[in-house]
């Protein structure tokens, strides 16, 4: 079985993101891009209708960049072309992560971006998570939206669904995945206490610049 060790990572990641209870079922997903001795470009996903409990290394789907299995007869997690077009658009990411967690599933259905109020998010994400304009589960249409309000972040709130992280490794991926859920909860319960207060704007930039030296990112210009 190839990839071994890059299946088991994905596996344990997804194993963790649902015992962790940032998805249910068999909702949400995990994929790694991983490179073929040719050179090809190649992904590993978790399969469409699994529950993580049961799935083992061999569920996990390999597909080539039309997102077509290689082997098996497993097909891969109905939002595949999310986890495309973010590989496509971003060559610094190594894996993403999608979950239906609940205050981030709760900001992306009130339409609330989650705003830089907490020092570590912004470094570790880049900034805020923004909301995504609304496309059909699965679609391309999803897919080109949740790209476009990623930009060079790590994190985006797909409207009226979830939360889409991207990382350099499934590990990394699921760690940013816990890190929004939790800055969602921080952000609502300051909210209902009268309300959450960013972080300074110097601050933020400051922050903003580590983030993007940390994963290699070019400076932004002066006045963005």
């Amino acid at each position: 079985m190839a990839f071994e060790e890059e299946r088991r990572s994905v596996l344990a990641a997804a194993r963790e993101m649902a015992r962790l209870g940032l998805v249910a079922g068999s909702s949400g997903n995990v994929s790694a891009r991983v490179a073929a001795a040719s050179g090809e470009e190649l992904y590993l996903l978790t399969a469409a209708g699994l529950p993580y409990d049961g799935m083992t290394e061999g569920d996990l789907v390999l597909a080539n960049s039309e997102l077509e299995p290689l082997e098996g007869d497993r097909f891969p997690s109905s939002e595949s072309l999310l986890h495309l077009a973010i590989y496509r658009a971003r060559g610094d990411v190594r894996s993403v992560i999608h979950t239906h967690s609940l205050y981030a599933s709760a900001a992306a259905v009130a339409g609330k971006a989650i705003p830089p109020i907490v020092d570590e998010m912004v470094m570790a994400v880049g900034g805020s998570a923004e909301v995504a304009d609304y496309g059909f589960p699965g679609s391309e249409e999803l897919a080109a939206n949740a790209v476009r309000a990623l930009g060079d972040r790590r994190a985006v709130l797909l409207r009226n669904h979830g939360l889409c992280v991207a990382a350099g490794s499934p590990q990394e991926a699921l760690g940013l995945a816990v890190l929004v859920e939790r800055v969602a909860q921080i952000y609502f319960v300051a909210e209902a206490a009268g309300g959450a207060v960013g972080l300074p704007g110097d601050s933020v930039e400051a922050e903003e610049a580590v983030y993007r030296m940390r994963i290699g990112l070019p400076e932004e210009p002066d006045g963005k």
